[in-house]
């Protein structure tokens, strides 16, 4: 008889349990339900107030999510599924839905992540709306290289006016840092791919502001080209950027030759106030703006391989290396540019403005190498 209680008692609990698990299910499932709604429900309104309610709104929604993810993943995989199906998907939920589906870890869910990315209207007033969120989804999905990808970043955020905040770091980036963030986190390929959009007047000037961030003198002739179809301020001096930031001595060279006289007043006067500044520009002037780095002692060549493999690793970050042991090495300057190039795509991972800063002192680096290679 005792046997028989046991037995019953654990078949009522189990029964009682079963019962309690499918009630949170399908509880589970029903809140979900009304998030989705919500999230399909959000227009594009102005004012402040009706911001910070959306805002509220999906902060709570992806709160949700993440608490009960076991339970809602798989319906927002089949959400997110039938609404990339439909002739007219609501965007809002393949900006938001796709966005979380990217951020978890099965390789599944970044495919269909991406998927949601590159059905995304990019000129739907809400998606544009929301450009902080669409930013952050390309951001990480451009790292795959998905052969729509430059075209898209083209379309979108280059020809557009996407700005961004990123709150965790107080950092607020205009249209040009936005661009500069995507196209340097696609790494290789994204310099060739720039150059080629360099001889359309309408975006040549954001072109070569990115340039100046992920450039090198394999641009110079295309910025060059550019410079001459404009022959105006704008494009000359941020021409003139490119070229004494990132074109090595074949960027100066090319500076000093150019028939100024043919540039228009604001240009010739503007290099009038920094030839003298260029023609100085030597490896011995490059080399002196690192001297007041801490630790200036000599690295060997293995361990110098060995911290470079671990930049690469940690995204660029490095508390412990003086520029002038680069400078100083024994290393061929090709191998040090090649993976000083490589590290630097690695940095744009990173969205802060200490990845920024990071950048800023590579590119010098890289051009004193230059300048040290001629």
């Amino acid at each position: 008889m005792r046997y028989f209680k046991v037995v019953g008692y654990i078949f009522v609990t189990l029964f009682v349990s079963s019962g309690l698990g499918t009630a949170h299910a399908a509880s589970t499932e029903e809140e979900t339900g009304k998030w989705l709604a919500t999230i399909r429900a959000i227009k594009p309104e102005g004012g402040r107030d009706s911001t910070d309610r959306y805002n509220k709104q999906l902060d709570d929604a992806w709160k949700f999510f993440t608490a009960n993810k076991a339970t809602v993943l798989p319906i927002l995989r089949r959400e997110l599924s039938a609404e990339l199906r439909k002739e007219h998907p609501n965007q809002m939920l393949l900006l938001d839905i796709g966005y979380f589906i990217r951020l978890q870890e099965d390789r599944s869910d970044k495919d269909l992540g991406r998927q949601a990315f590159f059905a995304i209207d990019s000129s739907a007033e809400v998606v544009r709306w929301n450009g902080q969120q669409l930013f952050q989804f390309a951001h990480a999905v451009v790292p795959d290289k998905d052969p729509r990808t430059l075209p898209a970043l083209d379309r979108v955020f280059l020809r557009g006016n996407v700005t961004a905040f990123i709150p965790q770091h107080a950092l607020s980036l205009d249209e040009t840092l936005v661009c500069v963030f995507l196209y340097g986190v696609y790494g290789q390929g994204a310099e060739g791919h720039l150059r080629s959009r360099l001889a359309d007047r309408s975006v040549a000037q954001r072109v070569i502001e990115i340039l100046i961030w992920i450039g090198s003198p394999e641009s110079v002739p295309e910025v060059t080209a550019a410079m001459m179809a404009s022959r105006e301020y704008e494009i000359f001096a941020r021409g003139t950027a490119f070229m004494m930031s990132a074109g090595g001595p074949k960027g100066r060279t090319t500076l000093l030759s150019l028939p100024i006289e043919s540039f228009d007043a604001k240009s010739q006067q503007y290099f009038g106030r920094v030839r003298r500044d260029i023609e100085a520009t030597t490896y011995e002037v490059l080399q002196r703006q690192f001297k007041s780095f801490p630790n200036p002692g000599r690295v060997s060549d293995a361990e110098l391989k060995t911290r470079l493999s671990a930049m690469y690793r940690n995204y660029g970050k490095d508390d412990t290396t003086n520029p002038q042991a680069f400078l100083a090495s024994g290393l061929p300057n090709a191998y040090l540019v090649a993976e000083l190039s490589r590290i630097r795509g690695r940095m744009f991972f990173r969205v802060s403005d200490e990845a920024l800063s990071d950048v800023k002192l590579t590119n010098a680096l890289l051009n004193a190498l230059y300048y040290k290679q001629q």
